[in-house]
């Protein structure tokens, strides 16, 4: 968790991922340590014996061929050990029951006949690699996030002891079904897991194998009290529940996910990277589904120490403001851009400035926008701790030129749009209007004359257009005159604006 001083919280999402991963390699150090050299951790000397803070005990404690031993090495996650004691049960002639033999069920379908080591490891790399950022804050191509069976992780096997358990069960219910037929599809069995559904409807039993049910059946358990975790992946369950709630874009779910989450010491399951990303999957169901007055009272009311929004929690969120027609909002979102260090994140910066120049506004919003797009002006010209300007693109020369020129800025609007010449870039015609417009309503003929000027040089085919409107809308001194006349747009480019026309 973060400390609640500001000295010590992270400043950006770079240092919100090292902390994390400085983390998560300490626990997995320590885990590594007790797991290969058990022998020096099994004396317990601490004065009082508190048993929640003692090392978890990882090796079987009951000795002989029983259901409860059985048991325990089903609640331990040993796979194979499991499957052995269940077969040396089966041949001594002792019955064991449905409710245990449906806990090696799960167990079994949950890892496919594989150990836990290894799936935990791949799980917590890619937890780690989802709320991560790129520490040189630079677009990078994203691992598409992976949904349904793992392609790359345990197959299911034909004839495997799952199946060959289920087969020789003298009694099964829909327990059974169910554990097989999420083994089977979350291993990638998909045509065997239609089959064993086809069965299960067969033998009449009632079932919902929808995920919002299951969630909601755990639900009414966990919202009537508070848990503690017995083992390690406990922890994986609210944020894999929340994934479920955004993936059936069901937020009503998501609040009742939310509240079990808070009773109590529930929230002590998530350690800081799981938090976050459950909340950060919490406010990109909430920019999709709420009211945009809801989501910014989640938004502003949510501490840095729980939520620490990602790029795409901001896109989520400028898109909900969209939606919403609140735009007048996005400058106090610009500011929290900055503080999260995403001021240089050049698709977020893209975003916004769309999103700004994309609709004339009342003169208060328009000279917030201004505000921003002169912040994002210095992003793409000065260094910052030795890093180098950001390159300027067509699109964001223009945003920022048409803000400028919207309130009337004449000369920091034309320092723009001189940049596109220095950048080679080309404006659309509506930047150029947008200038026009504002050397107009500024009565700057020097500023339309400049314009035109810089047309021709692109090779526009707005230019003999733009002149024209130069001549009958600015009242011009006859230097400025001669000045405008001794212009002449390429034949090519009036002929193109005559036909576009």
């Amino acid at each position: 968790m973060f400390q609640d001083d500001p000295y010590l919280m992270p400043r950006n999402s770079a240092n919100a991922r090292l902390l994390s991963l400085s983390k998560e390699s300490g626990r997995n150090a320590a885990k590594y340590i007790i797991k290969q050299f058990p022998q020096y951790f099994d004396k317990i000397l601490a004065e009082p014996n508190v048993a929640c803070l003692m090392p978890v005990t990882l090796t079987p404690q009951l000795e002989g061929v029983n259901e409860e031993a059985l048991r325990e090495r089903i609640n331990l996650r040993m796979v194979k050990a499991s499957v052995d004691l269940f077969d040396q049960l089966l041949q001594a002639g002792t019955p064991v029951s449905l409710e245990t033999t449906n806990s090696l069920l799960d167990l079994l379908c949950f890892y496919g006949d594989g150990e836990p080591a290894q799936e935990e490891q791949r799980e917590e790399k890619e937890d780690l690699e989802e709320s991560g950022v790129n520490a040189s804050e630079q677009k990078t191509p994203k691992r598409p996030l992976q949904r349904g069976p793992r392609l790359s992780g345990s197959r299911w096997r034909e004839n495997n002891d799952a199946e060959r358990i289920f087969k020789i069960m003298p009694e099964r219910n829909a327990h059974s079904y169910c554990t097989m037929i999420r083994g089977m599809a979350k291993h990638g069995a998909s045509a065997k897991a239609y089959d064993m559904y086809t069965e299960l409807l067969n033998e009449r039993h009632k079932v919902d194998l929808g995920p919002s049910s299951i969630i909601s059946e755990v639900l009414e358990d966990v919202e009537k009290r508070s848990f503690t975790a017995q083992d390690p992946d406990d922890a994986n369950f609210f944020p894999t529940a929340m994934q479920v709630c955004c993936d059936l874009k069901d937020i009503k779910l998501a609040y009742r996910l939310n509240k079990a989450m808070e009773k109590g010491d529930n929230w002590k399951f998530l350690n800081m990277s799981q938090l976050n990303s459950y909340w950060s999957k919490f406010f990109s169901l909430l920019c999709m589904m709420e009211q945009i007055d809801v989501v910014l009272k989640w938004y502003r009311e949510m501490p840095p120490s729980l939520f620490y929004p990602s790029p795409k929690n901001i896109v989520d969120l400028l898109q909900a403001l969209d939606a919403a027609n609140h735009l007048e909002a996005i400058p106090s979102v610009w500011e929290d851009m900055k503080l999260l260090g995403f001021n240089r994140r050049q698709d977020l910066l893209e975003e916004i400035l769309s999103l700004m120049s994309r609709d004339t506004h009342p003169e208060e919003t328009q000279l917030a926008f201004a505000k921003c797009a002169e912040d994002i002006k210095n992003v793409h010209e000065e260094s910052w701790r030795e890093q180098a300007p950001l390159a300027w693109t067509g699109s964001a020369l223009g945003h920022v030129a048409v803000l400028f020129s919207r309130v009337g800025r004449t000369q920091d609007a034309w320092k723009v749009m001189e940049r596109f010449q220095q950048a080679n870039r080309i404006p659309t015609d509506r930047v150029m209007d947008e200038f026009l417009n504002c050397a107009k309503q500024t009565n700057s003929p020097d500023e339309a004359i400049k314009l035109v000027k810089l047309a021709v040089s692109l090779g526009l085919s707005s230019a003999h257009r733009l002149k024209s409107r130069a001549e009958k809308e600015f009242e011009l001194s006859e230097s400025q005159r001669k000045a405008l006349e001794s212009i002449q747009p390429d034949s090519d480019s009036s002929d193109s604006d005559s036909d576009s026309n």
